[in-house]
């Protein structure tokens, strides 16, 4: 499917911008890959831009995994339905974490006394964007990731005060009570912290890049370039999006 007829139909549905579907598509069309993660889905949108560009290729296949009780209308299922892309995608409901549906994964493709036995060649996390979550997920995701593989973590900058609203009801967050953090877990960004301590000191990653303060990409590659490339590209609809992203969420929380 050609990226302006999966752009026409998705529209203007959140969360992903069609500039930043077409980064997702474009990158699926260029490295090809046959198995594609994506943690976290909201509406759907982004794992339409990836199915059809699957679809484009001709082959590979997109495993999407979120809660059970994430109510999003229309649902990822509907969407996907809608573009005819039913067969190059698997919709995984999750009753708490989809950290749970990782550790099922790694143990099924762990034979019998031997190590887990990789799968994906690129995962895309877009879920709650909280340290021990998405923390625990990235050394979850690595072990089944290829070598060449690439792990994009969007949200970057987002913080939970950029939700929080006390007075209104704005208390929660996908599954977390902010109330409940400490001052600093609620001003600084998670993913920022899970990239910087967690992803770029990890011995197999590198092709470091933070995508206009919005997305985080590396590649797991064996390699002794430890630079991080930093790309301070206004995206002033990424800032609209995630105003939109932070607007809608406080409507279904009151």
């Amino acid at each position: 499917m050609r990226f302006e007829e999966i752009r026409e139909l998705l529209g203007n549905i959140p969360f992903i911008s069609p500039e930043r579907g077409h980064v997702l598509y474009q990158h699926i069309r260029q490295h090809k890959p046959q198995h594609v993660l994506e943690l976290g889905i909201g509406h759907g949108v982004s794992s339409c831009y990836m199915a059809a560009a699957l679809h484009e290729n001709g082959a590979g296949h997109l495993t999407c995994v979120d809660l059970i009780d994430a109510a999003f209308f229309p649902s990822a299922e509907e969407l996907v339905s809608r573009a005819n892309l039913t067969s190059f995608v698997s919709i995984v409901r999750e009753k708490s974490s989809y950290t749970w549906y990782l550790k099922n994964l790694i143990e099924k493709r762990t034979p019998a006394g031997g190590i887990c036995e990789p799968q994906f060649d690129f995962c895309f996390i877009d879920g709650p964007k909280n340290w021990t979550i998405d923390g625990a997920a990235f050394f979850m995701v690595d072990k089944l990731m290829k070598a060449g593989g690439w792990i994009i973590f969007d949200d970057y900058d987002w913080t939970y005060n950029s939700v929080y609203e006390p007075k209104t009801g704005g208390t929660s967050c996908d599954g977390i009570n902010i109330p409940e953090l400490a001052e600093d877990e609620r001003t600084q960004p998670h993913i920022e912290a899970i990239f910087r301590l967690l992803v770029t000191q990890h011995p197999n990653y590198g092709a470091f890049r933070i995508d206009g303060n919005t997305w985080a990409w590396a590649q797991k590659v064996q390699s002794n370039d430890r630079k991080i490339s930093l790309t301070y590209t206004p995206d002033f609809r990424y800032s609209f999006f995630s105003r939109l992203r932070s607007l809608y969420k406080r409507f279904r929380l009151s």
